[in-house]
């Protein structure tokens, strides 16, 4: 392949401030926003109706599709007209119901798309029909394959946006994310500051990781009284972020956590600065978590985890894996 042909193929890293880019969608900014998965799923129904509106249980045939289309004071977030009436699509991105706003809208069909999980009574509203994200997986996984590259691409990158905010699951989910802590700084940082840090890796399945729940070795518990060897505790990953620069990091952690969040835990995040190395070119990715819950008492070892009792070679984990751990 000549020199000119390998330049026009390769691809570089995106990053919008310390994240990296996974979709098109998330270039436009590191936050869930329901305008952006509405404008990509308005874009990508008109480019192929038939499947959204089998999804959403309606035969008829679309004419048009519109997005924030005007209805007096309020705007709809994606209307489809069709050759047998109007199709509103209310869409939340939290567990909110849907519903009440969906009421002001004047349509044929109105579908309610959002976490929010409906009572039995709601799912037999009728013309309404609850749907949640999760529920269209099948329609954009069959699409991603599509021989319209167009359909395709848009269809590729809505599964990314979505699976980024976890919207809907990943293809392979990876449940809990598990690391050795063996020094009182990071330690310290997620006892008392719900983070943790450590070298970015190119090819982890960190971003991919639901929970963190970090191995305390036999180093930390001998001089940390009440830290006992082993996987005791489990916390949410709100937010993944990887950062280059003590600068890098403290803007960051300012963003996320905002800056009197930063004052309150100076002591616990200064030390950072101070022992780790911020050379130019070393990264690292900072989780920013939940408060950690006490799971498992006794720990779980490592020997159950895995064959041998040395450094904790396995990153990922499923629940199950560390109860059955556990229980053995």
């Amino acid at each position: 392949m000549s020199e000119s042909s390998d330049q026009m193929t390769d691809s570089v890293e995106l990053r919008r401030g310390a994240s990296v880019v996974s979709s098109l969608a998330g270039a436009f900014g590191g936050t869930l926003r329901e305008t952006r998965l509405t404008a990509l799923l308005g874009y990508l129904i008109a480019l192929e109706p038939r499947p959204f509106l089998e999804k959403f249980g309606i035969t008829c045939k679309a004419t048009n599709v519109r997005i924030e289309h005007n209805h007096g004071k309020d705007r709809s977030d994606i209307l489809i007209e069709t050759d047998q009436g109007r199709v509103v699509i209310e869409a939340k991105v939290d567990v909110s119901d849907p519903w009440e706003q969906s009421k002001k809208y004047r349509a044929h069909w109105t579908v309610l798309l959002s976490q929010y999980r409906p009572s039995s009574r709601q799912r037999r509203l009728r013309p309404a029909e609850y749907l949640r994200w999760q529920e269209l997986k099948d329609v954009l996984c069959r699409w991603s394959c599509s021989r319209n590259t167009e359909v395709r691409f848009v269809s590729r990158d809505l599964l990314r946006y979505l699976e980024a905010h976890r919207m809907i699951r990943q293809r392979q989910s990876v449940e809990v994310y598990a690391r050795e802590i063996n020094e009182p700084i990071t330690l310290a940082l997620f006892l008392k500051a719900q983070i943790y840090g450590c070298r970015y890796e190119a090819d982890s399945q960190l971003p991919e990781a639901l929970y963190f729940a970090p191995y305390f070795g036999q180093a930390i518990a001998q001089t940390h009284p009440g830290v006992r060897v082993g996987i005791s505790y489990v916390a949410q990953i709100e937010q993944v972020e990887v950062v280059e620069t003590w600068q890098d990091f403290s803007a960051t952690v300012k963003s996320v956590r905002k800056k009197t969040w930063w004052n309150s835990h100076l002591s616990e995040l200064k030390s950072l600065e101070t022992e780790w190395n911020w050379d130019e070119g070393q990264k690292y990715s900072f989780l920013f978590l939940a408060k950690p819950r006490l799971v498992f008492n006794p720990p779980v070892h490592k020997e159950k985890l895995q064959t041998s009792k040395g450094f904790l070679g396995k990153r990922v984990f499923s629940y199950d894996e560390l109860f059955q751990a556990w229980g053995c």
